[in-house]
């Protein structure tokens, strides 16, 4: 079987390690992974360089030239390029990992009918709220939404609300729910041993008000006269990061709360390295739902415990193996807190149970057998 996947995704080395593992646990296929020559990121600008040293017999890298990049519905790839690969490698399945209205999936089927029209289409998609989109958008956008949905034969769905969605819009073909990345488990690891002289409460990501920066920031100043050893730390930046500083000088936490600078993804597993817990306190919006919380998976198969809000697919993503604690709720995270920080044997249990989440259903392996079983079942 003969798989074309197309996704600006993985432009990023370290998303690419999915493909390659896919690979050596399905020789019988082969991969031809598509993506951007470059991509815009809200922090980085990506560029794909040395994919020669990443091909493998039967997984092949292939930066393509694009326009519109840095928007994942608008962005499309110029003709010669997708048509070729068509042409010439002939998939059995196209994968379009863009969400159902992106123009790149509408060019694929496209191209997919005048060149190998015996391949079974399939998109990702993340969407997990109704959008409230305008007229004009619904007048071209929304019809090539339907014709997406028209002419593909099946959908991988990031989390079970996006199933849901995909059902209420009239989707009835082949669906299963899995996130779009998994962990490597032989980067993301356990730290070996100890180096830090203090505690560390973590949150890594955007500094955005709904992700609940704020309230992770008010229930740390209620305990930390109580745990002088412990420390808060932020990793990200964003928009609201301006409120979030002035908070912490007014109420006197300057030297108990770090703020460094964003990282990039290959450097997460250093920083969870000294994060002795990590909190994701999110909530849903009228506009926004967590759609994974990809960032907890990354803890959790660092075993680092993890506590989170129960916005969107958190939840789901944790299940019992962290702390969940209801959305906006500033007295249960910080209860929550309260007991992670005093007791070392439940953070360890903790991690152990997220370890062992991660291997089961989020290691690239897991993931791998799902995406493969969801491809024959098309």
């Amino acid at each position: 079987m003969k798989i074309l996947v197309i996704s600006h995704t993985y432009i990023t080395q370290i998303n690419r390690d999915k493909w390659k593992i896919f690979a050596q646990d399905y020789p019988d296929i082969s991969l031809t992974v598509a993506f951007p020559r470059s991509w815009p990121g809200s922090l980085y600008h990506h560029h794909a360089e040395n994919l020669e040293k990443e091909q493998l017999k039967n997984c092949k890298f292939v930066a393509l030239k694009a326009f519109g990049a840095g928007n994942e519905v608008r962005y499309g790839y110029y003709p010669s390029g997708l048509m070729s690969i068509m042409r010439n490698f002939k998939p059995d399945i196209i994968h379009v990992e863009q969400g159902d209205n992106a123009l790149s999936l509408f060019q694929s089927i496209i191209f997919a009918k005048l060149f190998c029209r015996k391949a079974k289409l399939s998109f990702f998609t993340w969407v997990n709220w109704q959008h409230k989109f305008s007229l004009k958008y619904r007048m071209f956008w929304g019809w090539i939404e339907k014709f997406n949905r028209f002419f593909t034969h099946g959908a991988i769905a990031g989390n079970q609300d996006a199933q849901k969605i995909l059902a209420e819009k009239g989707f009835v073909k082949t669906t299963t729910v899995c996130p779009q990345l998994g962990i490597n488990l032989k980067t993301f690891k356990p730290a070996q041993v100890e180096h830090h002289r203090h505690r560390y409460i973590g949150y890594i990501g955007r500094i955005v008000e709904e992700k609940g920066v704020m309230l992770l920031a008010q229930a740390f100043h209620s305990l930390y006269s109580l745990f002088p050893d412990w420390r808060l730390i932020f990793i990200g930046s964003g928009p609201f990061e301006k409120q979030l500083i002035d908070y912490v000088i007014t109420h006197k936490l300057i030297d108990v709360v770090e703020f460094r600078d964003p990282i990039t993804h290959d450097k997460v597993p250093n920083a969870l390295s000294f994060i002795d817990i990590l909190v994701l306190p999110s909530y849903d919006t009228n506009h926004w739902k967590e759609q994974f919380g990809h960032v907890l998976i990354e803890a959790m198969a660092c075993k680092v415990p993890v506590i989170a809000s129960s916005a969107g697919e958190i939840p789901n993503v944790v299940a019992q193996a962290g702390l969940i604690f209801e959305q906006k709720n500033e007295k249960s995270l910080t209860s929550y807190l309260h007991t992670l920080m005093s007791d070392a044997q439940l953070r360890n249990q903790l991690g152990e149970k997220g370890y062992q989440r991660v291997k089961n259903h989020y290691s690239h392996q897991a993931i791998a057998k799902t995406t493969h079983d969801f491809w024959q079942s098309l």
